[in-house]
């Protein structure tokens, strides 16, 4: 079984190695990290971390879900001082609304490009807007884009995703590790060679295996899902396996099969119809032998809220829905509603046996 509890070490030595390079925080799957890594900068996830004090969220109004009022908390951790600029890939009005509010708070840049909401939307329009984001970005921070390298990162990516894919599916990763690697800014190169070193042995067959879904998870959900006794082979989450579900192109205008892979192809529930999306988690329930769904969304989060109802209804299995955010009082809930959703899946387990 991987253990992730050495990439925090690997983490450290490289921040160490890469001390003179920029960083460029980034919001949601639609960034490419490829083009930032070519840019001879650190791309580094706006994500939940540990060490974030979830009171620092005065920036934000009061009606805004919980992970954007948190974001302010998150920017104050360790790992992002001396960040030199954030971008985002509007995904919906209140991740649009925070880049706005960051914008006018912090003294760095902070971009924002828009996202297609349905499937049959002008794509040249989208398209040409993502590409000036980049452009303009790297002109702010002085940076030139490196056309031959962003070439050779694209493959490596494509193999960290066909790595994880396989780990994923021969049960040889941990959710944690799967969520550490999203979170992640590590350079692919040093992702890959931390899973070359790594112990791949499959883990034993756990009585209960489980889908995540729902919004961006904080630091404390997964654990105390795992501190029930089952396991969480398919991750739908932001930090989960959609982060390294999608390959792309490699041959042809890099710009243009980024866009494709990150932004066209980005199976998330802000864009409508959802159909793909449950598709897709229809598929890896098949794939992956899921007897349970836990389905948690953060207050405020429509997109992934207003999507509970239908995900009961089309799963053909049991689906635990919990609204709540990303503070530490949210906990107990949690694990007492889990706790429950677990006792239930054992208790007709054993009646099936």
């Amino acid at each position: 079984m991987i253990e992730s509890n050495t990439i925090e070490d690997w983490e450290a030595a490289y921040a160490e190695e890469a001390k003179n390079k920029p960083k460029i925080a980034y919001l949601c799957l639609r960034v490419p990290p490829e083009l930032i890594e070519a840019a001879g900068a650190i791309p580094i996830r706006i994500a939940p971390r540990k060490e974030f004090d979830t009171s620092i969220n005065g920036l934000i109004r009061s009606d805004g879900c919980s992970f954007c009022r948190s974001v302010p908390a998150i920017l104050e951790t360790p790992c992002y001082q001396n960040v030199k600029a954030v971008i985002g890939g509007n995904c919906c009005d209140q991740m649009r609304r925070l880049l706005d509010t960051l914008g006018e708070s912090l003294e760095i840049p902070v971009i924002l490009y828009g996202a297609p909401r349905t499937w049959n939307a002008d794509r040249s329009y989208f398209q040409v807007e993502f590409q000036q984001a980049f452009k303009y970005l790297f002109d702010q921070l002085d940076l030139q884009l490196d056309i031959n390298c962003l070439e050779s990162i694209i493959p490596l990516y494509n193999k960290l995703r066909n790595r994880i894919a396989e780990l994923r599916m021969a049960n040889s990763m941990s959710n944690g590790l799967l969520q550490d690697l999203a979170r992640s800014s590590l350079p692919v190169i040093e992702k890959l060679k931390f899973l070359e070193q790594i112990n791949t042995e499959p883990s034993g067959n756990q009585p209960i295996r489980l889908l995540l879904a729902g919004s961006i998870p904080g630091v404390w959900e997964l654990a105390e899902i795992e501190k029930c006794g089952v396991s969480v082979v398919a991750d739908v989450t932001c930090l989960g396996d959609r982060v390294f579900q999608f390959l792309v192109k490699e041959s042809g205008n890099p710009w243009e099969n980024l866009y494709d892979a990150y932004v066209e192809g980005n199976l998330c529930p802000h864009r409508r119809p959802v159909d793909p999306l449950i598709d897709n988690i229809k598929r890896m329930i098949d794939e992956r032998a899921v007897q349970g769904v836990v389905y948690r969304s953060v207050k405020y989060c429509h997109p992934w809220g207003l999507l509970a109802d239908r995900m009961k209804q089309e799963l053909n299995l049991p689906v635990l829905v919990v609204d709540d955010d990303l503070t530490s009082p949210a906990v107990s809930n949690f694990r007492t509603r889990v706790g429950a959703f677990v006792e239930m899946l054992q208790s007709r387990s054993r009646r099936r046996a």
